[in-house]
Order: structure tokens, then C-alpha cells, then sequence
């Protein structure tokens, strides 16, 4: 048995889990098992094997499987499933074929997946400088890439957040973008172009790529051939048909958030905090918009309008999202129609989603009128003609059937059979009783044990002597006979025979409802796009947002902002404040003592133009956006152990690449930069750092920080400006007011504030003393 285990491990990828079916449990052996034991909390045994000693085992029973396997692939693993057969040439033995092979970025079971997340699965080649970037979403069918230069790469990879990265075998691990992601390896000449080339047109059933635009992309053909047979090889050399198309987008019409940015936003707090999808699809597109803010303004302006179009009509805004939420996951459903392994669930599923789709169609038509986006949309949604009349027709909704009474007379005879099989049961249980006048004779069966007359002990010497005993219990006696034995296997028989049928017929319905599957996705696509801007639409209202004006033009103009995330999650009033960045006012030097807000400042103007990127509502009473190519954040001190980065080293390289990637469109959000390091190198490089994005870059630049002294660069740099986050003193103690005006802030009451996190008193009264002197005497003077 571990030969052939051994041989099975040798056919798939470095680090795949393979699971061996031996009987009903499937079994995992050596370094598989200790990891099994490890991340499932199962307990590891051992067998002995001949000239092996004792092997490490650790397995599971086969109705819990695909339970432990959806813990493994959640955690990051693949995982490989080997299944008993009946020897091809001996009858009386089996042998085991790997059935599955499953890992990360490539599982379409929804136990696995997110509904609300995409799990991407990415491939990258690398030549002559130039990046191709390959993506897939194995459970919708979604396909893309790009080329960009070789330095981009990892920041176009972050973008896509991908669960797994598919690699050349031999790759090293120094020539990989960091990522969170599996790491999984594939033949290195699967990405040659002229490899990737003979994939995609073998794929597509073309002659010519021209028409995905891949002409003249050796690196992205490369990248996408490889992602195409890495899918393939998974199945066994089956080509995955959810995937119909490639589309090649590009980089330069979305922002790039990298994920220092997303991080230091706060990306997933806003996603929760202004989600109102209602459906699986919407909510994945909702990320996606957030993720990727759009960089032309007639784009962002459509999907604008369309918010516009829902936004102030309460009954038609919440007609549209009361069908949206009737509708499943079109899209992962078609996904598995496609394959062929969609359930009679998803079947009845998917009808209930085409019945929703008219009236959804109805309510959304004066919106439609107002909005090309909507109208496309709403043009999308025409529904596959005769599937929904099929899936009626064929699929039954009552418990324990499969195919509605009446679709097949082949199948409505063998069930007549199998049910006349079971009436004979109870006429048998009934004359046996009579006959031999045992009163606690009945009928049973068990799995594995078949048909069966049971008797209480009691009555077990009236048994009459035809009876064959089969098994003794506590209480009872259970017996055959050769009436009901022969019973058995005509019973046997009709039910193996209707379950044969009612495999046939789900699998013609399968294959007919397949047809739809292109159409489905497109469906699905424009329903997540209704649903997120009917979310838009909702979120507005409920949470008091306003329409942004987004123009080409340079600058920001915010009146009365607010923190879209922060405001919902104080008990207190939250304060708006106004924010304006232009030209002329391109660089602002924000002080003022912790806790007073500038923080949630910086964050909150970022937010807003994210927002008003996307095609969002903002939290504001007026906003005029002029788009931003991207947002650069440099917030907080975080050392990287791991890599033995210390806090200023990982400052310094982030800012590093602020300098060298923002431009005049860029906004820059620079939150206490220099305090890695002592006060004076410190102090210096935050001058120098703000010098550059001034004159140099000309980002839009909102700069907060305790280094008074920077205030004094609004002296000498015509678009600098100072602003302080404003508190009162009163009666020794101070009010943070969390208000931002113009003017420079010359104290940072670190001391008060630290009386305030609960320092003993006897430190602040202390700390008080020095700060006194150090003020009065100067660094240098102070002796004490």
C-alpha cells in the first residue's frame, strides 16, 4: 500500500496533501500526516511497514473529508485525493487513482470560499525588463492580465491579492515578489511564449490572438499559457471551460493601492462599514471597486449617475435591492454547471435567480432611463431562453428526490418498482407476524447488514426453524430468510437502477443547461454591478453622504468631511472639518498633540477621494475632487523582524518610494516621518522629505508631525501651509476640540496626555519639572 502511495506522491507538485482512501477512511502517511496532525488537531498514530519501521499516520472518515479538506485549503494547503477502485483486471482488488487534486487559488467549492472575497490563483513571466501578469478566479471564470515594467511587478501582484502564485519549478525564493500567497510550482517550459501561445489557441479554439490583444506580448501570452495549463493539469488534462474569455486591462485606469495604503487607510474597516450588497457577486465587485478607484472622471462620473439615478427615491431604491436579494451567486453556480459538478441545489438555485431577474428588470427601469450604466446593465440581464423552464420541468424540490415525478417515464417505472418493492415489505412484516404469531416481529435494515427479521429475546424460542440466524443483540434476535433475502436484492436492484437514471438525466440537464453558461456570467456581471450601486445608493442615504464633483482639474476641496469609518465608531458627535489642497497650497504641515485628530485628518481626506474614485457618496457636505493619479501613505513605525528591518529602515524605504513614485496628481499622506531615529537626523530628513514633495514633486501633500520647526517652511515655500489641530486650556487640563484651522501648534502636551493614558503622577509631575527646564535652558544647558 505505501508503494503505491509513494508512487501517487511522486505525480503531483512538491508539498500537495495526498489523502489514500483505504476502506471508509482516507489515510495520510509520513511528513503528510504530521502536518495533518498539526493544522487539523487530529491525533498521529503509526504502523509498522515492512523495512520502513514504524510510519506516521493520521486519517479521517470518509463522511468528514471534505470538512478537513476545506480546513486545509483555508489554511493555505493543496491538497490531493486518492480514491479506491475496483481493480480494471482483478476482481478482488483494488487499486487508487488520484480523483482530485485541489489547492488555494483554484477550489470552487463555496466551503471553502468567501462568498464575498475573489480567490485569485496568478502566474508572472519576466523579460527584457518588461512583467506579464496572468489572474484567474477559477470559481467565476474570470480571466485578465497586463504587462508592466519588471519594477512594478510586485505592486501589480499586491493588487490582486492572489492566494496562490504559480512559479517555474527551480525558481528561487529571492526572485519572488513578497506575498501572502501559496507558492506553487509548474514545469519551466510551460512558460515559454511559444508554450503559452499553443495553450490559449488550443483554449479558445482560435487560430490567432489578436483578438484577446496578445499580439506582441510575449511575456503576458507566456503567463497566461502557463495559468492555463496549470489549471489543466489539475484536472487530469481537462480544460477549465468556466474560462470563455481573457481580457487584458490596463494598470494605468485604476489607482494602484499598494498594501502599505490599504493598510494604513483602514481599507477593510471602510468595506464593512459602507456595505449594503445584497448579493455574493455584488459584494466581491464592491471590494473590487473599492480596491481599484477609477482614474478618468467621465467613468467616475457614469457610475455616479447612477447612484444619482437610485439615490433619491427610497421606494424605487429599495424595490431594486429587495429582488438583488433574492437572487444567489449566478456566478459561481454557472462556474460549476460548467463542470459539470453543479448540485440539484444550485440547479433549483439558479432558477430562483432567473424567476427574480424580471421583476428586478421592472423596478429598475426608470432608473434605467436616467443612467447609461444602468441601461447596460439592464440590457445584460436578458434571460437564457428555456433553462428555467427546464430546471422546472426536471429538478424536484421534495427531500430525497432528485427528478420531478413525471419529467422521465423510464425513470417513473423504476421508481414504481422500487416503491411497489417497499408495500411488499410491509405485507411481509404483516403475514410473517400473523403466521407465526410473534408480536414483536419486525422488519429493519442496516447499512452493511442488509434486510433483516427482528425478534425480542423473549419470543426467540417460537422462532420458527426456517428462520437463519443472523445476529444476536442484547435484547433481540435479528434472522433472515431465503423469501426475504431474494427480496433483498431485487430491492437493491430497482433502487441501484433508479439512482442510475436519476444520475443519466441530472447530467443531460447539466450538459443542456451548460449551453447558458457565457450568458449566465454576463447576467451575474451585471447584477453585481446594480447591486453595487444600489449599496452606493443606500449607504448615502442612510449615512447622511453627498454626490462629489469630480473634475480633471488639480486640487481638493472637502466642506465639512468626516472619517467615514471613525464617525460610526465613537458615541460622541464626530466634527467635520474642511480640507483644500491646491497649487498654491499643495504641501500642509499639521501639528498639534496627540489625540487631537490629526490622524483621523489625514485619513479621512484620503478616504473621501477614494470614495469619490470609485463612484461613491462621500461623507461631506460639499466635495470637488479633482482625480488623483494615486494616494501614498506613510503612517505609524513597524519594525520587520523577519527581515531584520528596523522601524527607520522600513520608514526610510517608504518613503523612499513615495519620492520616487508620486507625481503633481499624487496625494501624499506623510503621518510623523523621522521619528525612527534621534531628534536632529529625525528633524532633518522630515525638512528635506517635505522640500521635495514642494518643489520637486508637487504632490498634494498633507505632512502632520511633531517637529515644530517645519512650520517654519511655510516662510520660504510659496505652496506651504501651516494647520493645527486646536485645543483649550482650561484649568490646567486640556480639551481637544478636534478641530483643524490654519496656524502653526508650538506645544504637543505630550505630558498631559500621558497623565491621561494613566502614567503614575509622580512620572508626570516629574516629567513636567524637566520640560519646564528644557524649555527655559536649552538641551545643553540642562544639567538635572
Amino acid at each position: 500500500m505505501l508503494g503505491r502511495y509513494a508512487e501517487l506522491k511522486a505525480q503531483l507538485p512538491p508539498g500537495t496533501i495526498l489523502f489514500y482512501q483505504v476502506g471508509t477512511f482516507f489515510e495520510t502517511f509520513e511528513e503528510d500526516a504530521k502536518t495533518v496532525s498539526r493544522e487539523l488537531s487530529l491525533r498521529l498514530t503509526s504502523r509498522e511497514a515492512a523495512g520502513e519501521g514504524r510510519v506516521p499516520l493520521a486519517g479521517v472518515p470518509g463522511h468528514a473529508l471534505q470538512e478537513h479538506v476545506a480546513a486545509l485549503l483555508r489554511k493555505g494547503h493543496s491538497v490531493a485525493i486518492a480514491e479506491q477502485r475496483q481493480h480494471p483486471t482483478k476482481p478482488r482488488q483494488f487499486t487508487r487513482e488520484i480523483t482530485q487534486i485541489l489547492t488555494p487559488g483554484t477550489v470552487i467549492e463555496d466551503n471553502v470560499l468567501s462568498a464575498g472575497r475573489s480567490n485569485y490563483l496568478a502566474t508572472f513571466v519576466v523579460r527584457d525588463g518588461r512583467a506579464g501578469i496572468a489572474v484567474a478566479e477559477a470559481s467565476t471564470g474570470e480571466f485578465s492580465g497586463t504587462v508592466v515594467p519588471e519594477a512594478e511587478l510586485p505592486a501589480e501582484l499586491e493588487r490582486w491579492s492572489p492566494r496562490e502564485v504559480v512559479v517555474p519549478e527551480r525558481t528561487a525564493v529571492e526572485e519572488l515578489p513578497r506575498l501572502e500567497a501559496r507558492v506553487s510550482t509548474a514545469p519551466r517550459w510551460t512558460f515559454e511564449p511559444s508554450a503559452g501561445e499553443q495553450a490559449l489557441r488550443q483554449h479558445f479554439g482560435v487560430a490567432s490572438l489578436r483578438g484577446y490583444g496578445l499580439d506582441g506580448s510575449p511575456q503576458l501570452v507566456a503567463a497566461a499559457g502557463a495559468l492555463i495549463r496549470y489549471l489543466s493539469t489539475l484536472r487530469g488534462g481537462s480544460p477549465p471551460e468556466q474560462i470563455v474569455s481573457f481580457r487584458r486591462y490596463d494598470p494605468g485606469q485604476a489607482m494602484l493601492l499598494d498594501a502599505a495604503t490599504r493598510r494604513n487607510l483602514g481599507l477593510e474597516e471602510l468595506i464593512s462599514t459602507t456595505d449594503r450588497t445584497r448579493t455574493p457577486m455584488g459584494q466581491r465587485t464592491l471590494r473590487r471597486w473599492l480596491e481599484r478607484p477609477l482614474l478618468e472622471a467621465s467613468r467616475i462620473n457614469q457610475r455616479l449617475e447612477a447612484v444619482d439615478a437610485l439615490f433619491p427615491d427610497y421606494m424605487l431604491r429599495e424595490g431594486v435591492r429587495e429582488h438583488l436579494g433574492s437572487i444567489p451567486d449566478i456566478e459561481r453556480i454557472a462556474t460549476r454547471i460548467v463542470r459539470l459538478s453543479a448540485s440539484p441545489g444550485d440547479l433549483l438555485a439558479l432558477r430562483g435567480a432567473l424567476e427574480a431577474l424580471g421583476p428586478l428588470r421592472e423596478a429598475l427601469g426608470p432608473a434605467a432611463e436616467r443612467s447609461e450604466l444602468l441601461r447596460r446593465a439592464l440590457a445584460a440581464m436578458e434571460e437564457p431562453p428555456g433553462v428555467r423552464e427546464l430546471i422546472a420541468a426536471a429538478i424536484s424540490e421534495e427531500e430525497g428526490e432528485i427528478i420531478r415525478p413525471g419529467y422521465s417515464e423510464e425513470l417513473d417505472e423504476a421508481r414504481s418498482f422500487r416503491d411497489g418493492a417497499h408495500e411488499w415489505l410491509t405485507r411481509f412484516e404483516a403475514e410473517e407476524r400473523l403466521k407465526t404469531g410473534l408480536k414483536t416481529l419486525k422488519v429493519g435494515y442496516r447499512d452493511g447488514e442488509g434486510y433483516f427479521i427482528e425478534v425480542a429475546g423473549k419470543e426467540a424460542h417460537r422462532v420458527p426453524p426456517h428462520y437463519e440466524h443472523r445476529k444476536a443483540l442484547k435484547h433481540n434476535a435479528r434472522y433472515v430468510t431465503v423469501e426475504l433475502k431474494e427480496h433483498e436484492s431485487r430491492m437493491l436492484t430497482a433502487r441501484e437502477e433508479v439512482e442510475r437514471l436519476e444520475r443519466r438525466i441530472l447530467g443531460e440537464i447539466r450538459a443542456a443547461v451548460k449551453e447558458a453558461a457565457p450568458q449566465l456570467q454576463r447576467i451575474a456581471r451585471a447584477v453585481a454591478v446594480v447591486d453595487v450601486v444600489a449599496s452606493f445608493a443606500a449607504a448615502a442615504a442612510e449615512l447622511r453622504y453627498c454626490r462629489p464633483e469630480v473634475t480633471e482639474e488639480r486640487g481638493i476641496r472637502i466642506s465639512s468631511g468626516r472619517h467615514p469609518v471613525v464617525e460610526h465608531a465613537t458615541e460622541t458627535p464626530f466634527v467635520p472639518n474642511d480640507a483644500r489642497l491646491a497649487g498654491d497650497a499643495r504641501l500642509q504641515i499639521i501639528t498639534g498633540p496627540n489625540m487631537a485628530g490629526k490622524s483621523v485628518y489625514l485619513r479621512q481626506v484620503a478616504l473621501i477621494v477614494l470614495l469619490a474614485q470609485t463612484g461613491s457618496y462621500v461623507p461631506a457636505d460639499e466635495a470637488r475632487i479633482g482625480v488623483v493619479d494615486r494616494i501614498f501613505t506613510r503612517v505609524g513605525a513597524e519594525d520587520r523582524l523577519a527581515s531584520g528591518e528596523s522601524t527607520f529602515m522600513v520608514e526610510m524605504t517608504e518613503a523612499a518610494g513615495i519620492l520616487n513614485g508620486a507625481t503633481e496628481r499624487s496625494l501624499v499622506i506623510l503621518d510623523e516621518v523621522g521619528r525612527g531615529t534621534s531628534t536632529y537626523d529625525g528633524m532633518s530628513l522630515a525638512w528635506a522629505i517635505a522640500e521635495y514633495l514642494h518643489d520637486d514633486v508637487q504632490a498634494l501633500t498633507l505632512f502632520a508631525t511633531h517637529y515644530h520647526e517645519l512650520t517654519r517652511l511655510a516662510d520660504s515655500l510659496p505652496g506651504c501651509r501651516n494647520l493645527k489641530a486646536v485645543v483649550e486650556e482650561v484649568g490646567g487640563e486640556i480639551v481637544f476640540l478636534h478641530r483643524i484651522e490654519p496656524g502653526a501648534e508650538s506645544s504637543s502636551y505630550g505630558v498631559h496626555v500621558a497623565r491621561l493614558a494613566g502614567l503614575p503622577p509622580r512620572v508626570t509631575d516629574r516629567a513636567q519639572e524637566i520640560l519646564s527646564r528644557l524649555e527655559a535652558e536649552g538641551v545643553k544647558g540642562f544639567a538635572g
